[in-house]
């Protein structure tokens, strides 16, 4: 009896074999697979439809039996990994038709840009809604302070452009809670 990691892993393999999925992409895949697969139970293995109903379940044991060896944020792609192959599986590995006119966009991978001083610079993502569309913000016009405070050691304080005097209170709050609990 074919299980459902075979299932999954048979279809990664075709999704390769095809060009669909990358040579790196099928790696993760499958590494995510052999993460998730030692917490199933018998009858997750032998069903995809109840693996995909117990996905959250599985996932929360995963987490915890793993969250010493990895980070929270490690766990959550290979969870995110997991979503993306079930969400395939379903739509291009059922029907062999499908899996021949699927037409997976590649993503295009730039390189890092570095500042001055030989480091990556980090450049702010685009905002994007559940769709994928990058949402444009429109806002008002902020500014930056900054103070030394101590060798290494500065306090950034960015603010709209138009504070109002009630929201300078709020500021002023923070600051006087700040004086009020140093050390």
């Amino acid at each position: 009896m074919v299980n459902t990691i075979q299932i999954l892993t048979e279809f990664i393999g075709a999704a390769k074999k095809s060009r669909i999925y990358p040579d790196n992409t099928a790696y993760a895949f499958k590494a995510a697979l052999r993460l998730f697969e030692p917490e199933l139970t018998d009858e997750e293995r032998e069903s995809f439809d109840t693996f995909k109903n117990h996905f959250e379940q599985i996932y929360r044991s995963v987490h915890s039996k793993n969250q010493a060896k990895f980070t929270a944020s490690s766990l959550a792609v290979y969870r995110r990994r997991l979503l993306s192959l079930i969400s395939d599986y379903e739509k291009y590995g059922v029907d062999p038709t499908k899996m021949a006119s699927w037409d997976r966009p590649s993503r295009k991978i730039t390189g890092r840009k570095m500042g001055d001083d030989g480091r990556p610079v980090s450049e702010e993502q685009p905002s994007l809604d559940m769709m994928g569309t990058q949402i444009i913000e429109k806002g008002p016009t902020m500014d930056r302070f900054e103070l030394s405070l101590r060798p290494n050691v500065k306090a950034i304080i960015l603010v709209p452009s138009d504070l109002s005097g009630e929201e300078v209170k709020k500021i002023k709050g923070l600051i006087d809670y700040l004086a009020n609990n140093a050390k």
